[in-house]
């Protein structure tokens, strides 16, 4: 992983996450990015191998709640500004980015701290996109419901093959919001949330390369976003923006239909 990435991975067992990080932190360490390892409740065996990947001060090991704090339910505004901070503190002391690997089992126990979880997850995104930041956000398949991490992969733009594929993917490139995979009004419906749970205005772009719009609806539900003053930018190939100019019942300046360049 490089700056910017953000994945979201499905562990298994009590040993996986730690044997994951282990390499995940040596490569930060070798991009002089300032390393973050956080856990439930760290071990102190995986602390002293981790220990042994950077030179001291380097990498910093914290329990969830030091990180996320004691509630459970972590506040996207907070949050941000903690990470915000530690990779301002970071680039001060002469490094090059912040990197983190996070078990996040424990704060998506319920319903409550999913939702709170998948608006946090959204703001990360954008901000990783954004910044010198690299993000890996773990979840037990032991201890969560497939359901659940289905939710928090499609709000991850890469996942690990161990977890559920999901329907659709939110991710963003620091500006603008892409939405790919099977788009359909529920799709569209998250869309919405994810625009609104961000602190700052984002565009939409739609890539008919790797989004499949199911049923004319989904193009009116887009178009909708544009009487919002959301820019809609759809990229397509000759023939499908055909299509989606006959199928359009209203117009807006803010919908853009792009051709799609050359493979």
């Amino acid at each position: 992983m490089r700056p910017h990435d953000h994945v979201g991975w499905v562990y298994a067992g009590t040993s996986e996450f730690a044997a994951l990080a282990m390499p995940y932190l040596s490569e930060g360490a070798a991009l002089g990015e300032k390393l973050m390892y956080v856990a439930e409740e760290p071990d102190s065996r995986d602390v002293s191998q981790l220990a042994r990947l950077a030179e001291p001060g380097a990498l910093e090991v914290a329990s969830i709640a030091e990180v996320y704090g004691s509630s459970g339910i972590v506040d996207p505004p907070s949050q941000l500004a903690t990470f915000m901070t530690a990779l301002a503190d970071a680039k001060a002391a002469g490094y090059t980015g912040l990197r983190v690997a996070a078990d996040n089992t424990s704060l998506i126990r319920d319903e409550k701290q999913l939702k709170a979880w998948i608006q946090w997850e959204i703001v990360a995104d954008h901000a990783a996109a954004g910044h010198e930041f690299t993000a890996l956000c773990a979840f037990s398949k032991d201890r969560v419901q497939e359901a659940m991490l289905r939710q928090i992969a499609a709000v991850h733009p890469l996942s690990s093959a161990s977890g559920p594929i999901p329907q659709f993917r939110l991710f963003s490139d620091g500006q603008a919001i892409h939405i790919e995979g099977r788009v359909d009004a529920y799709a569209i419906t998250r869309l919405w949330l994810a625009l609104e749970t961000l602190p700052e205005r984002a565009d939409v772009v739609l890539d008919l390369a790797t989004a499949r719009l199911m049923g004319p609806g989904v193009l009116a539900g887009l178009t909708q976003l544009c009487d919002y003053g959301i820019g809609v930018r759809i990229r397509a190939s000759e023939d499908e923006i055909s299509m989606l100019s006959d199928s359009l019942t209203q117009t807006s300046d803010r919908l853009i239909l792009e051709k799609n360049g050359p493979a």
